[in-house]
């Protein structure tokens, strides 16, 4: 009777496990391009992925693809805040204004791949450089990307760069490689938006000393304003393999940081170091180990980073059979896309799709432009609702410039687009209600 009790309580186990398992990643209809680099959301109806070979975009969520630039060495791909597009290539970045229509470049003063672009909220871009523990450092452009500076004051001699992330205050955090443990990379941290940057020395309680970080391979800051950092290091000539946290009002503070473990290994010093997390809308985190394909994974927490389960099911490699850093992006639904740097496919879930959320109600109006694109100076119509309200409409650029405003009546409204082309915003108030809805001039 034990027995088949015991029988019965593992098959129920496998099951649920299985069962877990196969409702996680999926495979979008089209990965062609090559392997993929990056991966990013236009207004969170484009979907945007960077190849080796370039960019393409989906504007039906992965069912179908087309190119959108062709050009060699694409490192990764970004959308600031205003929609335009940078895409990092190898010692330039490539820009696009108008949803990829038209392109851009901006040299650096680099030869080393450009691997991540972000912005703080100041609207201020950041980029960073960096291969086989090589590289160049930071750049940073305060002018939308047209220009672009060094900005590598207080890092010191190494400057290959693994990642870097603003937090809400407009601080920057960066972590640099040190193959040979020198002790001039590790985690940095910039309150002046990079015009001098301080080392931060980890301490962590149970080990001797400072610690080295030889290879960092995870930086993010939670929505509880947590920095959380992995690396592969050395602490009194022992390696160290770890995933640490500290509130970011701590991090330049001598105190420990606190240790987060993502498997049960009995030589806690020696954790699967994690890459990049991506903390969704749900509160679900996700994140990625980078192995040989037998033990590289995306790694999944439904209890805030206490529990981490590993997830294999349906997941391929590299043509050199690795899983390399998985890079993720949410819809407002909570569908999740990613791709794993070098696997040529593309994936998707729904396990933290968002149900029972209340609809604003000014999200259930609907208003129509048409036609829309529309060729610059031409007539186009904003179809409001069915009831008769007065209106205001406004248009605004990419960088929230005014272009126009007008007072409205009723349900049908002509209007004259703007002279240039390019993608702009149509915002249109009533009743202390705002809808917002995008507009391409041709």
């Amino acid at each position: 009777m034990k027995l088949i009790k015991f029988f019965i309580t593992n098959l129920l186990v496998f099951n649920a496990l299985f069962s877990y398992s196969q409702q996680f990643w999926k495979l979008t209809n089209e990965f062609w391009g090559g392997p993929k680099t990056g991966i990013a959301l236009v207004d969170d109806s484009v979907l945007l992925v960077s190849t080796t070979t370039g960019i393409m975009k989906s504007t039906d969520e992965g069912k179908n693809f087309e190119s959108m630039l062709t050009a060699s060495s694409v490192h990764t791909v970004f959308v600031t805040s205003f929609g335009h597009i940078f895409a990092g290539g190898t010692g330039k970045i490539y820009v696009s204004e108008d949803l990829g229509l038209s392109w851009d470049s901006v040299m650096l003063n680099t030869s080393f791949p450009i691997k991540q672009i972000i912005e703080n909220d100041y609207h201020t871009l950041f980029a960073i450089t960096g291969i086989n523990n090589d590289g160049d450092g930071v750049f940073c452009s305060e002018d939308e990307g047209k220009t672009w500076e060094s900005r590598n004051n207080g890092i010191g001699k190494l400057k290959a760069c693994e990642n870097i992330v603003a937090d809400k205050n407009g601080r920057l955090y960066l972590t640099i490689a040190d193959a040979y443990s020198t002790n001039e990379g590790g985690l940095f941290i910039s309150e002046t938006y990079g015009l001098s940057w301080q080392k931060i020395n980890l301490k962590i309680d149970s080990l001797i000393g400072p610690v080295k970080v030889i290879v960092p391979t995870g930086l993010s800051i939670s929505p509880n304003d947590s920095l959380y950092l992995s690396f592969y290091g050395v602490a009194y000539n022992i390696l160290v393999q770890l995933n640490i946290c500290k509130s970011l009002a701590d991090v330049t503070l001598e105190n420990s940081w606190q240790r987060m473990h993502v498997d049960k290994n009995e030589n806690w010093w020696l954790n699967k170091p994690l890459n990049n997390i991506h903390f969704s809308q749900k509160g679900d985190w996700y994140s990625s180990f980078t192995q040989l394909a037998n033990n590289g994974a995306t790694y999944f927490s439904d209890s805030n980073g206490k529990n981490w389960s590993r997830i294999i099911h349906g997941l391929g490699s590299s043509e050199d059979g690795w899983r390399f850093t998985q890079h993720f992006v949410e819809k407002s639904t909570g569908r999740i896309f990613m791709i794993q740097f070098l696997d040529e496919r593309i994936y998707t879930t729904d396990k933290s799709m968002i149900t029972g959320i209340n609809v604003p109600e000014e999200k259930a109006q609907k208003i129509s432009i048409f036609p829309n694109p529309v060729r610059a100076g031409e007539n186009f119509t904003i179809q409001a609702f069915n009831k008769d309200l007065p209106l205001e409409v406004n248009c605004y650029d990419l960088t929230g410039k005014l272009i126009f405003k007008q007072e409205a009546s009723g349900t049908e409204h002509q209007l004259i687009a703007p002279p240039k082309p390019g993608l702009y915003f149509i915002v249109v108030q009533y009743q202390n209600k705002t809808i917002k809805q995008k507009l391409l001039i041709l």
